[in-house]
């Protein structure tokens, strides 16, 4: 039995304990699905390499997708709270420009889902990551507003692949891949800054 339910531990402790390692799964699981794929690796493996026992995995996953689900998640909100923050921007240039830093900053962070993503077909085709019509329209809408351009539909595609497309610049540092990201997605946007001149670059040059 986990040591959550262990008598004489304070409700709190043992709260916090199984929160702990709840993430710590949810860590280790995300290592092994980007080194061994997300089909090879078992719970039973999981297991294995936090030193604990199946059970003890099962009594917070009972499933190798809902560990699968529990680190996709964070990702996903993430991306809703930067679009909650865009649509209240007045200013077209303001969002993409923000757009772009803030989805290169998400790339950043999330180089290990971006392995996971082009090796695994089955973690690129999970619900909770899988494109949402939805949310793919209100992005567009808040990006290009209500009647975006074939070419402006294209742009952001293209900036959704680069997450699939992180694993050609494993070899750069986090500085280094931010700067690379960064230029192509203010490139492929036509946000300011795009040919290098930053953030203080010509409006002319932000029309898409």
């Amino acid at each position: 039995m986990p040591s959550e339910r262990e008598p004489g531990v304070p409700v709190v402790g043992r709260s916090a304990q199984a929160a702990a390692t709840r993430q710590q799964i949810v860590e280790t699981a995300k290592g092994l699905f980007a080194g061994r794929g997300y089909q090879t690796t078992s719970l039973q493996a999981i297991a294995d390499e936090m030193g604990l026992t199946k059970a003890a995995v099962y009594y917070h996953f009972r499933t190798k997708a809902q560990i699968l689900q529990a680190s996709l998640d964070p990702a996903v909100e993430e991306m809703t709270v930067l679009l909650d923050e865009l649509a209240g921007m007045a200013s077209r240039q303001a969002r993409l420009d923000a757009y772009a830093v803030g989805w290169v900053d998400f790339l950043v962070r999330n180089r290990e889902l971006g392995t996971m993503l082009l090796h695994d077909p089955e973690i690129r085709a999970a619900s909770v990551f899988a494109e949402n019509d939805g949310r793919r329209r209100r992005i567009l809408r808040v990006l290009f507003g209500g009647s975006p351009t074939p070419a402006e539909r294209m742009a952001y595609v293209m900036c959704v692949w680069m997450l699939e497309g992180l694993g050609e610049l494993s070899d750069l540092p986090d500085d280094d891949l931010r700067a690379t990201l960064l230029l192509t997605v203010r490139g492929l946007l036509a946000v300011p800054g795009a040919a290098g001149s930053g953030p203080g670059g010509s409006a002319e040059s932000g029309e898409a």
